[in-house]
């Protein structure tokens, strides 16, 4: 593992706080993490699914937020292996694509591996002067930042925002509403970021809670995450435990009780992930205390891991092997 200790340094003489997205790499991969957050590495993911779900949390929370986030494109969007060749050739500054130089454009598809099987260097080339990847380059080198799609994968979005927005239990969650009455006891919070410290540790956690509400009057806190998934809603349990969705549940109501003004520790939490599915269906999957309970108790873990590699600035091995504990 390639290590800087100049960056290394820059990196601990500031306060970290990990995202759900950072702790789990650095669980995942400790050496991917040192890359991707202490060397700063990491490479911006611009596949579509995570687009798409980007989008379909933007239209049902922000809506009116759209044109901030999102440019949309005339034309279809290339596919991910083009919009890497693309973002190759962008390094070069040039802000069009009919500019570039065929071997520049010829370097970009040796280097992403693509179209190398066409023995015709002409024909790879004209792989990439498109009218398609003429629009979308245009835009990546013009929207800073902005995540680019076209009117096929909004109108899509829109169609499964619909379809979410039919559901009446999903509908309850998501577009409660409070007044703007001063001592109304309902706090309503959309695509709220949050940030706190651990007592125990010297990092904090972060994140962007999609939806929440604290009932002062019940006493009771609702947190509402919406996932879409690429499986079908009886595959959804596997998921939770694939992708650590339990792990960003406990991070989320951790940021929710430690961020608010008031003292809400004793609280009922209620925990619900929306889920859209492959097939278009939706459920709302309620989460029980013992499971909350249980969630909670592995998180502890968690933290200790994270805490093991991050303390010993050790991000050459997954916890559990660099502590030598796996056996065949």
């Amino acid at each position: 593992m390639k290590k800087d200790p100049i960056k290394e340094e820059e990196f601990y003489n500031k306060d970290y706080s990990f995202s759900y997205s950072s702790l789990n790499k650095l669980l995942f991969s400790p050496s991917l993490f040192y890359k991707d957050y202490i060397l700063k590495e990491r490479e911006e993911k611009t596949d579509k699914h995570l687009i798409e779900g980007k989008l379909l949390h933007l239209l049902i929370l922000e809506p009116e937020r759209l044109h901030e986030k999102f440019s949309i494109v005339p034309t279809k969007v290339p596919s991910e292996s083009l919009k890497k060749v693309l973002k190759v050739i962008a390094a070069c500054n040039i802000s069009e694509l009919s500019m570039v130089d065929d071997k520049v454009i010829s370097d970009a598809l040796q280097e992403v591996g693509l179209y190398q099987s066409l023995k015709d260097e002409s024909k790879r080339i004209a792989k990439v002067r498109t009218t398609e990847c003429e629009d979308y380059y245009a835009f990546m080198c013009d929207t800073s930042g902005k995540d680019i799609i076209d009117n096929d994968m909004l109108l899509r979005a829109m169609d499964r925002v619909q379809i979410i927005k039919n559901n009446k239990q999903v509908m309850d969650l998501l577009f409660h509403q409070t007044t703007d009455f001063e001592l109304d006891p309902i706090e309503t919070h959309n695509e709220k970021y949050l940030k706190c410290e651990l007592n125990d540790y010297k990092f904090g956690l972060k994140g962007y809670v999609d939806r929440y509400i604290i009932d002062h009057e019940t006493k009771q806190i609702t947190i509402v995450d919406i996932k879409t998934t690429s499986k079908s809603l009886d595959k959804f349990a596997e998921t939770v435990d694939y992708y650590n969705y339990w792990m960003q549940a406990v991070i989320y109501i951790t940021l929710v009780i430690k961020s608010s003004e008031k003292d809400i520790t004793d609280y009922k939490i209620n925990f619900n992930f929306v889920v859209i599915d492959n097939y278009d269906q939706v459920y709302v999957f309620d989460v029980s205390e013992n499971t909350l309970r249980e969630w909670y108790t592995g998180f502890q873990k968690t933290l200790e891991e994270a805490n093991y590699h991050y303390d010993k600035r050790d991000y050459s091995l997954p916890y559990e092997f660099a502590k030598g504990n796996v056996v065949l």
